[in-house]
């Protein structure tokens, strides 16, 4: 409204006549601004035009308009929130709130004033007609912009506040808001009082919706108005910029995408809808600009439900929080946002948006033809003469299990592709195999044209990676890899970085010699004393002590035996399940008297999910192996293996010498290497400085090569 932009010098003031909100306020509040009034003569004009399509607008939303009246007798000024019943020919009818009536007839409306939350503007008022529910008024030749505030206001409702300051302790409202200053109303906790309430000392303020904590931080109090029971507090919040997560040597590379998406949002404050362009964008997070006085982010605010709109036809709901504010200049402000939260189908589609964006042949879950990707696999060895001799007998099972896990929408499953003119030349995998654990498999490459694409691929996965490990709902506590202790290429990146890490709580090489039991040995049973039972937490002290002395790594806590995270979690077999997948694990133990001799993992998937049926294998951890009798074990393998379908399944046994001290075949041997998520950042250093293609790395990749031949 007008054109007149600039700060008027009543501008501070402009506070007192905001409208009173819901919330169990009186309708009316008394006005101890007259002087404000005195500079109406001085203030800009608003036509009569103007002011009617203001009006019409008001109307047609439903908003609330303030009435200023007059009170003769006792010279009291009132302020009183109504509604435009009717807007037309020169005339409009206001109704009074259901609450505020009867109005006395001896206090007269003098002021209309209309507050956008930006501007205030003054309409002086001829009441025309007058009852208990209202009053009709003459719409006047011109109104006064009262004050322009350099930052919009918006009036809140829904919003707790607690209030804390050196063991002070209030509690209230949030009345209105704008990111530069806030209003609340707050009384005191028992055993709390407003006078130990120091105004010149920082406060701490959490907002709170139905949702829970929406805001929380420090801030200062500009102005305070009230009585010993009761405040209103103006707030400015102290930061411009938290810090969510831990800084990190090398971000992300921030893409620019074009047409540049956007964000949409129902405000946690005000309950009104925001949108806003993106200007950059990681998995991680994302940058807007927005106009100074038309800001509605504040650092440390958490947005739910918030929607990125890619292309106008792609919508990605995640949970974000604004982690800074910073002024570029002519009137324009940036914010960062990170996102907190999103699903693990949601990450997938902006993992490729962002991958592809940067690189044309990079593909993040995308749907693969299949048949360019078994040609990779069998072009590359990675399925090779034995490998394919075992799965061959199920070939059409197997490539079922692949259509369904490639080309469907599920959860359990991420993939990353460097793919041109529809061939596939690197790949790589993720699956969720246990309840907080993930799993990376199926690495294989060749060249494009020159290029190396297994680091490439390994490079988008990594950044893929950063949001995994930091969203809740993805479930991801730890991330594990099986690979061949000769195998240079994920020894030198996976199993070279526990051995720098040097902390097998945080990253841990657990090795294991792997055997194929076959299912038609002879089944007997077990002697007298010698017992095979589920596990139960009887067990865990002499397992866990076992394995702390010989390992101290994390394998324990990816199979989560004690059933930790069973409260709070969905079963992983159910997720399968609901996916039409098979995934389930059970242990048991084998115990000779009361003492603990092996506990046995039973692992189950179906057919191929893993290629080298990892998940589809039966883990040994011998917890007394220098009286663990190989007849002994091979019995309780014969008894845990009759239900796979298979003729041959695979046994995992720890520690990795066993077999050869009990004089046992053992075919090949794993590295088991898992990573406790909460040193994500750690990793990620490592392997983008690993993945930088340095001479030094170029020249001991080619000696270990010719090493080797």
């Amino acid at each position: 409204m007008g054109e007149k932009r600039e700060d008027l010098c009543f501008i501070a003031n402009t506070e007192y006549l905001q409208p009173l909100v819901e919330g169990g306020l009186m309708p009316s509040r008394l006005f101890r601004h007259r002087e404000l009034l005195q500079s109406v003569p001085h203030a800009p004009v608003i036509k009569q035009k103007e002011l009617i399509q203001t009006l019409h607008y008001l109307h047609f939303s439903n908003a609330p308009v303030l009435v200023l009246l007059t009170d003769p007798k006792h010279e009291e000024d009132f302020l009183i929130q109504s509604h435009l019943e009717s807007c037309a020919a020169g005339e409009i009818r206001c109704r009074w709130p259901q609450e505020a009536i009867p109005v006395p007839t001896n206090i007269t409306p003098l002021n209309l004033i209309v507050d956008d939350g930006l501007s205030l503007v003054l309409l002086p008022i001829r009441v025309i007609d007058r009852c208990e529910e209202g009053f009709s008024a003459a719409i006047p030749e011109e109104g006064r912009l009262l004050g322009k505030r350099r930052v919009g206001r918006h009036v809140c409702r829904g919003i707790d506040i607690i209030l804390t300051q050196n063991g002070f302790v209030a509690r209230g409202k949030l009345i209105d808001f704008s990111p530069l200053a806030f209003l609340v109303r707050v009384t005191p906790d028992k055993n709390s009082f407003l006078i130990w309430m120091n105004p010149d000392s920082p406060c701490t303020v959490q907002l709170r919706g139905e949702g829970g904590s929406l805001f929380s931080g420090p801030c200062r109090c500009l102005r305070q108005t009230g009585n010993a029971s009761e405040k209103e507090l103006v707030l400015t919040p102290e930061r411009q910029e938290i810090h969510r997560f831990r800084r990190q040597k090398k971000r992300n590379p921030r893409v620019k995408l074009t047409p540049p998406p956007t964000i949409r949002f129902e405000h946690p404050f005000f309950r009104k809808p925001v949108q806003r362009d993106v200007c950059d964008m990681t998995v991680a997070g994302l940058a807007v600009d927005d106009d100074y006085s038309d800001g509605v982010l504040l650092p440390g605010m958490i947005i739910p439900d918030m929607e990125i709109r890619h292309a106008g036809v792609m919508t990605m709901t995640c949970t974000a929080q604004v982690i800074y504010r910073r002024e570029l200049g002519k009137g324009r402000v940036r914010f960062g946002l990170a996102i907190l939260d999103m699903d693990i189908r949601t990450y997938k589609r902006l993992g490729h948006i962002l991958a592809h964006a940067e690189d044309p042949h990079a593909s993040i879950s995308t749907e693969p033809e299949m048949e360019a990707l078994w040609e990779l696999f069998f072009a590359t060895g990675f399925i090779y003469p034995k490998k394919y001799r075992l799965i061959q007998h199920a070939r059409e099972e197997f490539k079922e299990t692949y259509r369904r896990l490639y080309r469907e929408d599920q959860e359990i499953a991420v993939h990353c592709t460097c793919e041109g003119n529809g061939r596939i030349y690197a790949h790589v995998s993720m699956v969720r195999a246990y309840q907080r654990a993930w799993m990376v498999h199926h690495l294989s490459a060749r060249p494009l044209k020159g290029r190396r694409t297994g680091l490439t691929v390994i490079r988008y996965i990594l950044r893929f990676f950063e949001g995994l490990y930091r969203y809740p709902s993805i479930r991801m506590g730890y991330m594990i890899f099986y690979f061949r202790p000769d195998n240079y290429f994920p020894n030198l990146l996976f199993g070279g970085f526990a051995r720098d890490f040097n902390n097998p709580r945080g990253c841990s090489l657990d090795l294991f010699a792997c055997m194929n039991h076959s299912k038609g040995e002879p089944r007997g049973p077990l002697p007298e004393g010698w017992r095979l039972s589920p596990f139960d937490a009887g067990h865990l002290a002499a397992l866990e002590q076992s394995y702390r002395n010989a390992s101290g790594g994390l394998l324990l806590d990816v199979l989560d035996l004690a059933g930790k995270s069973a409260g709070t979690d969905e079963p992983l077999s159910k997720i399968y399940e609901r996916q039409g997948f098979l995934r389930r694990w059970d242990a048991y133990a084998l115990t000779r008297g009361n003492s603990l001799k092996a506990a046995l993992i039973v692992d189950r998937s179906d057919f191929g999910i893993n290629l080298s049926e990892l998940l589809n294998s039966v883990k040994v951890i011998a917890t007394d192996p220098d009286t663990l009798p190989p007849e002994i074990l091979n019995a309780a393998l014969a008894e845990l293996t009759a239900a796979y379908p298979s003729e041959t399944v695979p046994v995992m046994i720890h520690p990795a010498d066993y077999p050869i001290r009990m004089g046992m075949k053992a075919d090949k041997k794993y590295l088991l290497w898992i990573l406790d998520m909460r040193y994500g950042k750690e990793y990620l250093e490592y392997m983008n400085h690993m993945t930088r293609m340095t001479p030094r790395f170029l020249f001991r990749h080619l000696l270990r090569k010719l090493t080797r031949k």
